[in-house]
């Protein structure tokens, strides 16, 4: 069963340079369509309106065409113009200052990583629609900690993370329903607190190629100080691909 059950629309002109981002997708499980021209992505958003959660296009696109594409393409999604992510190199400050005035809120300026490709495409195709599985966005991360068991600890890293938990990637990690303690160091100050482990992925476990073995752990008993320094951390980084 495919991870989302929404598609990716993909508008790529000849000679844009969305080939590559299209091949980084399918691989990171996100299922796409393509459209050559408005013309082409019109009839698809017609067609697959309810299927259709993100609108991916180049930032080489004139203003002209993107007003074009969000009254008469994104207007039939769910998220309206907030489904429209643009890639690509980083464009002048009027052409931005336009896309805010369209409603247009997501932007990966080159370079980017896949994870961080991932994170906003799925944040677009999720704008709009009820019932997703997690309110608050998960941020990938790289940072290596300590969680402890009682007298047990074991190294991890912080693979992804949210104001209200994080997946720690570990060999062999603690049972579901094990009760922890943490301490994670970010920029904005440490996070210490306690969890409770909600999943664990262990080798003959099945689940997303693209996530290493560990568990998922939902956080209990932050301070005030600890939740206002995470939220200032996932939110600055959030920041960087919101227009």
């Amino acid at each position: 069963m495919p991870e989302y059950e929404r598609f990716a629309l993909i508008i790529d002109p000849e000679a844009s340079a969305l080939g590559s981002v299209s091949v980084r997708l399918m691989n990171l499980g996100i299922d796409l369509l393509y459209a050559a021209n408005l013309d082409e992505a019109m009839l698809l958003a017609a067609q697959e309106s309810q299927r259709l959660g993100a609108v991916l296009i180049p930032s080489s696109f004139e203003i002209d065409l993107v007003e074009d594409l969000v009254s008469r393409v994104c207007s039939r999604l769910a998220a309206g113009p907030r489904a429209l992510v643009v890639a690509g190199p980083e464009r002048e400050s009027d052409f931005v200052e336009c896309l805010r005035e369209c409603g247009v809120e997501w932007a990966v300026c080159e370079p980017y990583s896949d994870r961080e490709l991932r994170f906003v495409m799925t944040a677009a195709m999720s704008i709009g629609h009820t019932g997703e599985r997690r309110k608050h966005p998960r941020i990938p991360t790289d940072i290596e900690t300590n969680v402890f068991m009682g007298r047990h600890r074991k190294r991890v890293v912080v693979h992804d993370l949210s104001v209200t938990g994080a997946y720690f990637a570990t060999p062999h990690p603690f049972l579901e329903d094990s009760r922890i303690s943490l301490d994670i160091p970010l920029p904005t100050g440490r996070v210490r607190g306690n969890g409770f482990v909600a999943n664990a992925k262990t080798a003959d476990k099945p689940g997303r190629p693209d996530v290493p073995e560990g568990m998922g752990v939902a956080f209990q008993d932050l301070s005030p100080e600890s939740y206002e320094r995470l939220h200032e951390f996932v939110e600055g980084w959030i920041d960087r691909f919101r227009l």
